[in-house]
């Protein structure tokens, strides 16, 4: 006689086999007590100046001018690959100790050795920034400014990011009127801002910045280093602020 095989039964709609487990969801990022989100991505501006570097060399109206600015330093690094890729990626592990470590109220490092405190001058050491001139205007309420350059590249922009420099620098480089490399310039030095020395998480650049650096004049003024310290300062206490308020809620 044929054995007669057994048929899978049919289960309603809905009903779950028994023998199925439920797992845990994995947690997200966000939920992640080591998780960081560097603002910084120098590797971004490596690109850029990778992407114009060719048509850059050929321009000595505009390295010349570069070569005045207060930030020359740091561009020239990038410029002569003094600066790797390898040199600019980014190290998590780090920056959540450096946080974990850092003191709001004295605004100093807690070490297993004593204390150490972030000064300008290290800043000035470390990026070949001046230390010295006037504090740099807030960028908290930032509004679009009416001056030529603006509107000149950003008039289709509701905000200044990467993408839009990028394209900007495009066209700067086409720019064969006097205001050309003058405009190259201030690009660079934007995205500059952008990548290495005034980042925040929505890689948005405040339009105060664009005032900052209108003229070689104007960007001889101000304290750069002063003014990189206390940015660095404020992106330091609100992520302690942030780390405090997602305990308490999750309390």
């Amino acid at each position: 006689m044929k054995k007669e095989q057994s048929r899978p039964t049919s289960k309603p709609k809905g009903q779950q086999s028994s023998s199925k487990t439920k797992t845990n969801k994995k947690p997200g990022r966000w939920e992640d007590p080591n998780y960081v989100q560097i603002k910084s991505n120098m590797l971004s501006f490596t690109t850029t100046i990778d992407n114009i570097r060719q048509r850059l060399e050929k321009r000595n109206d505009i390295l010349t001018l570069l070569s005045k600015t207060p930030f020359w330093p740091l561009i020239e690094a990038y410029m002569q690959k003094r600066l790797t890729k390898l040199e600019c990626m980014k190290s998590d592990y780090d920056i959540v100790r450096l946080i974990k470590d850092y003191d709001t109220k004295t605004r100093k490092f807690k070490f297993n050795d004593g204390h150490s405190e972030m000064k300008s001058q290290d800043v000035a050491e470390i990026f070949g920034l001046p230390n010295r001139g006037n504090k740099l205007p807030s960028t908290t309420s930032s509004t679009r400014p009416d001056s030529h350059f603006v509107k000149k590249y950003f008039t289709g922009y509701k905000k200044i990011t990467k993408t839009s420099i990028d394209k900007c620098l495009n066209l700067a480089l086409e720019d064969e009127t006097e205001e050309g490399p003058m405009d190259v310039t201030r690009l660079i030095i934007l995205q500059l801002f952008m990548t290495n020395l005034f980042c925040n998480s929505g890689c948005t650049l405040a339009w105060t910045y664009t005032t900052t650096i209108d003229t070689l004049e104007e960007m001889g003024k101000y304290n750069w280093a002063q003014g990189v310290l206390d940015y660095m300062y404020f992106g330091l206490e609100q992520a302690k602020k942030n780390k405090r308020t997602k305990k308490s809620s999750q309390a």
